[in-house]
């Protein structure tokens, strides 16, 4: 095969995975996160997920609040799995308000154990993988002093969540957002390299990348690295944090985001996400065939 032709059928393939226009099939096979369905309740946010082709759900904390045992954890996830078919895939508790990293040692302290509770919540519903963020940087703090003064002191904290991870095959992966302090290549590296890669790593998320890094966003992929362990797929507007746009329907390059993904020879997992999206159940039966072709690109499961 020459180059050329070699190029063209790349495009073509790259193409494939972000044609809205193709036509239309049935898709059965999806990752998706209720937080993208936060207004509805549980059963009616996993009813509408398995109706857009989702087989797999990262579930939103604040969808759980009545699976207070481990023995209603038990039940909840076998009736996803039994009545709707949809298996557990991960817990997202991103956001929650015990997350002070940064402030006295007791807010530390109360960090940490709401981490392991919130993994304990993760393994009663059969899953290792619980996704947080890494702390949002102080006002007024340059890149230096996070480094100087915040990393060490997030390293330390995240060393002990590893050490009770360990035991349960578990993991943890932080979600930077445009004003947390995993925005910064540097501190990010340094923070994951200064932990086991088996239980820790990051989650990429489009969108926060496209309005942090709007002119970097797929270089961040290539200096990340394999430290990459999960993916939010989305698009955006490059001005909005937290509005998820469906893929293809934002202003960024996907592309050019998977072929960053193909380059470093990616190898994780990946969800739609459409939290903040005024019409999540629209636009999850819509871009369907689009995650699943990503997923084909990126030889990942789906």
């Amino acid at each position: 095969m020459t180059s050329a032709v070699a190029d063209g059928f790349a495009a073509a393939t790259l193409d494939g995975a972000l044609n809205t226009a193709q036509p239309q099939k049935e898709w059965d096979s999806m990752w998706g996160s209720t937080i993208s369905f936060e207004d509805y309740p549980v059963e009616e946010a996993l009813r509408l997920m398995r109706e857009a082709g989702c087989t797999r759900v990262e579930m939103w904390k604040g969808h759980l609040k009545r699976c207070r045992t481990d023995a209603l954890r038990y039940e909840f996830a076998k009736f996803a799995k039994e009545a709707l078919g949809l298996e557990m895939g991960a817990l997202n508790v991103v956001g929650e308000p015990y997350f002070k990293p940064f402030g006295t040692d007791q807010e530390l302290k109360a960090t940490l154990e709401g981490l392991r509770e919130d993994l304990d919540l993760a393994l009663g519903l059969g899953v290792r993988d619980v996704l947080i963020w890494e702390g949002v940087r102080p006002r007024g703090f340059s890149d230096v002093e996070c480094e100087q003064q915040l990393l060490p002191r997030l390293i330390e904290m995240f060393q002990s969540a590893v050490n009770f991870a360990k035991p349960h095959s578990a993991r943890f992966f932080v979600e930077p957002h445009p004003f947390t302090v995993g925005m910064n290549d540097q501190f990010l590296i340094k923070l994951c390299d200064a932990l086991d890669p088996a239980h820790f790593g990051v989650l990429y998320d489009c969108c926060h990348y496209g309005v942090g890094r709007p002119h970097d966003y797929a270089g961040a992929i290539h200096r990340l690295g394999r430290r990459i362990r999960h993916i939010h797929y989305s698009d955006s507007d490059q001005v909005t944090s937290e509005l998820h746009y469906a893929p293809g329907t934002g202003k960024m390059d996907l592309p050019a985001i998977l072929q960053a993904f193909k380059a470093i020879e990616y190898d994780g997992t990946l969800t739609l996400d459409l939290y903040g999206n005024p019409t999540p159940v629209y636009a999850a039966r819509r871009c369907a065939p689009d995650v699943n072709h990503a997923c084909e690109f990126l030889g990942v499961p789906y």
